[in-house]
C-alpha cells in the first residue's frame, strides 16, 4: 500500500519570524532609518528590544544583561546583513527599494511593518 503525502502550499519565508518581537522592532527601525551609523542603529534596536522584554515583565539578571545585549546585538547585526544583501550601506538599500516599480510594494511593506509594530507596542 502506498501513501501519498498531501502537498502543502508554499509558506511565506518569514512566517515564523513575522511575529517575532525582535524582527518587528528591527524592521520598524530599518524602514524608519534615521541613524548616523550602523552601530547606533544596532544599539537602538537592542535597547528597544530589552525595554520590550522589561515591559513584558521578563526578569533579566544583572550579571547576564551585558551578555544578553551582546548576543542580541550580534543577532541584529546578522539580520541587517541578510536584509541588506547585495547593498553595502543602508542608503544603497533605500535607493534599491525606492525604484519606481518597487515603490508601491515598499509602501505596502512599510504599512504592514508599522501595523505589526503598533500591535506589538500597543
Amino acid at each position: 500500500m502506498v501513501f501519498r503525502r498531501k502537498k502543502r502550499g508554499k509558506r511565506h519565508q518569514f512566517s515564523v519570524r513575522k511575529w517575532d518581537p525582535l524582527f518587528i522592532i528591527f524592521e520598524k527601525h530599518l524602514y524608519d532609518f534615521n541613524y548616523e551609523s550602523r552601530e547606533l542603529f544596532l544599539k537602538g534596536v537592542v535597547d528597544e528590544y530589552i525595554s520590550h522584554l522589561v515591559r513584558q515583565k521578563t526578569v533579566i539578571p544583572p550579571a547576564w544583561r551585558a551578555h544578553l545585549e551582546k548576543t542580541i546585538f550580534e543577532e541584529v547585526s546578522d539580520m541587517l546583513v541578510r536584509k541588506l544583501y547585495g547593498c553595502l550601506t543602508v542608503e544603497e538599500f533605500k535607493a534599491k527599494t525606492t525604484s519606481e516599480e518597487k515603490k508601491e510594494d515598499m509602501l505596502a511593506v512599510k504599512r504592514e511593518v508599522r501595523k505589526r509594530y503598533q500591535k506589538l507596542v500597543g
